[in-house]
């Protein structure tokens, strides 16, 4: 990268599923003092587009899968001025990896980066209907790190398999720099399938996993933890979403020496709490306590903190927290505000400091760990000539967690089947985002200032 002229501050995105590179880019840009933006690689292109041009990226990794992607927007990435390929390419434009590797030198770079340098922008869907960039320095990265070792869930020389998406802020705080902090082996693997994950734990021997509770739903179903030997595990990371009560019970009684922890975060803020072995059952439900060094409060409209059991808005502030919001100074205020970060989560604190996620201010849906907004679908549906009105909402899904519906009004004598409208959906915007279940309605109820309830509508589902 210093070859091709990237200077320090600036931004390399990345666009590939986890493999070895995706953890050399995470570790070689940071000691360059670049700003590493990984993407989601199930976004389409023009999802990506917005991104690649907002954050004003100079180069662009990706691998072989996403060549035609890449090759259908480059008209548009004014800003990008090297197209790297992770694996063999002929396209006259872009510049093979392993010939830039071959030919890099062995040096450490000779230049400083500080704490409050920017190392990443992790992008997350905004309730606006377009992603928003989190601004993390490594300050942020490195108080994560500290907070992960000093919960009990990383140990020396670990082989720790990474069973979630690096492109997540949480896979690359949790799974990545804390067992590499202490020497350890991490382990990744392309295809996050739960027969592939399964058989990998058995070949190398994994201690530790870092997962989301959707792919432990899926091992639990193809018989996994019958099927292979898993007696090298120690301690299962899991965290995205809640894990529900059935499966947890299983898998625990399937693995009575594992130890498990649950943790729970955000892009902005990285990891905020834990739940700790002992607590899983007694405490299910709950995303256990705050680190050691996290400031975390549970407050009303009014940031007044609330008692006990009642329910408000989780804030924090402290190290751990991103810098801005890119480009957004008026969204980055209004989180920041009274000098918290407003995670727009709302949780419940019990008496003895366990807290509990009761809803999401955000109106966010949570599908498989992936964080999924509203109104980024319902502009794509209202952008439909046939379609009048539209509202999405999350409804329950046993293995998912909650899936997407979409409740669709017509324009007057058109007509649209469930199958078009999600095709439409999927044209547009990344396939996990699109509606599994569609329905139709003749009007929605709406209230006094015309805003629909969505509430109501999730009763007639």
């Amino acid at each position: 990268m210093r070859g091709l002229g990237v200077q320090k501050g600036e931004k390399v995105a990345l666009l590939a599923k986890d493999r070895k590179e995706f953890v050399f880019a995470y570790v070689g840009l940071s000691k360059i003092g670049a700003v590493m933006v990984p993407l989601n690689y199930r976004c389409v292109a023009r999802e990506l587009e917005y991104m690649l041009n907002d954050c004003e990226a100079k180069v662009l990794v990706f691998e072989a899968e996403y060549t035609q992607t890449v090759e259908q927007m480059r008209d548009n990435l004014p800003r990008v001025s090297h197209f790297i390929s992770l694996d063999a390419g002929d396209s006259a434009f872009v510049t093979p990896y392993d010939n830039l590797a071959c030919s890099s030198s062995n040096d450490e770079p000779n230049l400083e980066v500080l704490e409050d340098d920017e190392c990443a922008i992790i992008y997350s869907s905004g309730t606006t209907g377009k992603p928003k960039g989190a601004v993390i320095t490594h300050r942020t990265r490195v108080a994560c790190t500290v907070n992960m070792l000093l919960d009990g869930s990383v140990e020396e020389e670990a082989v720790s398999l990474q069973a979630s998406p690096l492109f997540h802020a949480g896979a690359l705080n949790i799974g990545l720099l804390p067992h590499l902090a202490l020497g350890g082996t991490i382990v990744v693997i392309p295809r996050l399938h739960p027969e592939e994950i399964a058989k990998t734990i058995e070949t190398k021997q994994v201690t530790h996993i870092v997962t989301i509770p959707t792919l432990i739903n899926s091992m639990l179903e193809i018989g996994a933890f019958e099927s292979f030997d898993f007696s090298s595990l120690r301690k299962i990371y899991y965290g995205g979403a809640a894990i529900c009560r059935r499966d947890l019970e299983m898998v625990l009684s399937k693995l009575p020496k594992v130890e498990f922890f649950q943790g729970y975060g955000t892009t902005e803020a990285t990891q905020l709490s834990v739940l700790k072995p002992g607590y899983q059952i007694s405490k299910i439900g709950c995303t256990g306590k705050p680190h050691v060094f996290v400031d975390l409060r549970v407050v009303d409209e009014n940031d007044r903190d609330v008692l006990p059991g009642q329910t408000g808005e989780i804030v924090t502030r402290g190290p751990h927290v991103m810098k801005e919001y890119l480009n957004l100074p008026g969204e980055t205020e209004e989180a920041f505000r009274n000098g918290w970060f407003h995670t727009g989560d709302v949780a419940r604190i019990d008496e003895d400091g366990f807290i509990t996620i009761v809803d999401r201010k955000k109106d966010v849906i949570i599908s498989g760990a992936e964080n999924i907004y509203p109104k980024e679908i319902e502009d794509v549906l209202h952008s439909h000539p046939k379609i009048k009105e539209a509202a999405v909402f999350g409804i329950p899904d046993e293995k998912w967690g909650e899936s997407v519906c979409a409740a669709v009004i017509l324009k007057e004598k058109e007509s649209l089947s469930e199958e078009e409208i999600i095709g439409y959906c999927k044209e547009n915007l990344a396939s996990y985002k699109k509606p599994r279940t569609v329905r139709f309605y003749e009007s929605f109820p709406k209230n006094p200032l015309g805003k629909v309830q969505k509430e109501e509508l999730k009763k007639t589902v």
